[in-house]
């Protein structure tokens, strides 16, 4: 990336901080087109600042130190600091918030914002409830996700009660989204082998607006388990001796996404270009078809045998919740009304918004160099395409539409890796201020759009 790249970047990023600054329309949801938008609201610029100021110096502190010569500072410690300062992001962003920390609370217990916890109050006895569950009477997102987010939520207002139980669960959320950073660390390494460019993704990530504003929401851990999906299928592919046991966790990751969000489902677009890529690269021989057969075949029966184990111990009945929350789905967008041709470019838009916007001339200027990138890196390249090939084929799908910043997020690291990758070249100077920058629109996103309300 030259200066003048650099300099275009931050010029799009300052000219769109200004518009959140003046509340510009269409900046927060182009509500003329689909009559929805993430209200405005006002916590105090300068108040929510000073807020994330010192974890966002953390974050600086690890980006410095990937320019600096290599040191005994294992690279753990690097890692364990941006899981810190990610997660002070999540929870001073609430203690700045006039309304106060017990907006957590407030926010779990909620059976409009989340209601998976209002939900868990009401079971007696858990194994009967798993087993009549695809029956249930749900509230809100419950009515169209699987059991286990409410699951999850039961676990803690058994053990702590309804206020402290809600607190506590909320906290939990936003502390294991933050340990994505980690896996943020391996993931990168598909593109990479480069320590400084993977701890930059990392970074990045930290930084993502999408993680601090939805706290505390379910989907902010959702990442994760599509950087294991995919993590788990490429090593099953590339690795000789070891492949069952990726493929076996590739089973295992699908049984505990597929258990808290149908719509991690999707990540299968991205294992299907893969594989296809994977197929021509290796020459469409028939081993390389053989060993992507026994990958799926291998982790879909390890899914598979989970699941019935569940079944056998409580009952829980996946292909009938499965079809209740796709009714209850299809009856929730009927009732909204959001016409496919109207969000198709709206939604990239959202989806973008909770990426920080300035990942968008950063993927251009990355892309602009497609053919160099793949002389020197055709994996890792084929990565960033199919990446962006999976999120435009859920856009194009209708699948998930709407509210996209929330209900993509699960999508987000197939954009942090890339942009990390395309910032690990620019100088110092440069890369410093683009951090800046994108924590600054991280701030002016907390402060000035209301993304939850109980």
């Amino acid at each position: 990336m030259t200066a003048r790249q650099a300099s275009v970047i931050l010029a799009v990023g300052l000219a769109f901080g200004l518009g959140v600054i003046y509340e510009w329309g269409p900046l927060n949801g182009f509500f003329s087109l689909t009559k929805w938008e993430w209200p405005w609201q006002d916590l105090g610029i300068i108040q929510m600042g000073l807020a994330l100021l010192a974890p966002f110096l953390l974050i600086v502190g690890v980006a410095w130190s990937v320019d600096r010569p290599a040191s005994r500072v294992p690279m753990w410690f690097w890692l364990a600091a941006l899981v810190i300062a990610n997660f002070c992001f999540q929870l001073f962003s609430v203690l700045a918030d006039p309304r106060g920390p017990e907006r957590i609370m407030q926010i779990v217990s909620s059976a409009n914002a989340t209601s998976y916890f209002t939900d868990a109050l009401t079971i007696q006895h858990l194994r009967d409830w798993l087993s009549h569950f695809d029956r249930a009477t749900l509230h809100g997102h419950s009515a169209t996700h699987p059991a286990g987010p409410i699951v999850f939520y039961y676990v803690f207002a058994r053990l702590f009660g309804p206020d402290v139980g809600a607190l506590l669960g909320g906290c939990a959320v936003g502390l294991v989204a933050s340990i994505g950073i980690v896996v943020m660390y391996h993931f990168a390494g598909l593109w990479t082998w480069d320590k400084r460019a993977r701890l930059l993704a990392s970074a990045f990530y930290a930084l993502l607006p999408g993680l601090t504003v939805f706290f505390p929401e379910l989907d902010q851990v959702y990442p994760i388990f599509s950087m294991l999906l995919i993590l788990t299928f490429v090593k099953a592919l590339s690795a000789s001796n070891a492949w069952y046991r990726y493929a076996l966790a590739l089973g295992a990751v699908l049984f505990a996404a597929s258990f808290f969000a149908y719509n991690l489902l999707t990540v299968g677009a991205f294992l299907l270009y893969y594989g296809m890529w994977w197929l021509w690269r290796e020459g469409r021989a028939g081993a390389a078809a053989f060993t992507v057969i026994r990958t799926a075949a291998v982790s879909l029966i390890a899914a598979a045998l989970l699941y019935l184990l569940l079944w056998a111990t409580t009952g829980y009945n996946p292909p009938s919740a499965l079809r209740h929350a796709l009714k209850m789905q299809d009856a929730t967008a009927r009732w909204l009304g959001r016409p496919y041709h109207v969000f198709v470019l709206p939604d990239l838009y959202d989806f973008s918004l909770a990426a920080g916007i300035i990942v968008i001339p950063i993927l251009w200027f990355h892309l602009s160099k497609l053919r160099d990138e793949f002389k020197a890196n055709p994996n890792g390249m084929a990565l960033t395409l199919i990446g962006l090939a999976t999120v435009l084929t859920v856009d194009l799908s209708g699948l998930l539409r709407g509210e996209t910043a929330r209900v993509w997020l699960f999508l987000q690291p197939l954009l942090v890796v890339p942009v990390a990758v395309e910032l690990a070249r620019v100088r110092w100077p440069w890369r410093v201020s683009i951090l800046t920058l994108q924590w600054w629109i991280l701030v002016l996103i907390k402060a000035k759009m209301s993304f939850i309300e109980p």
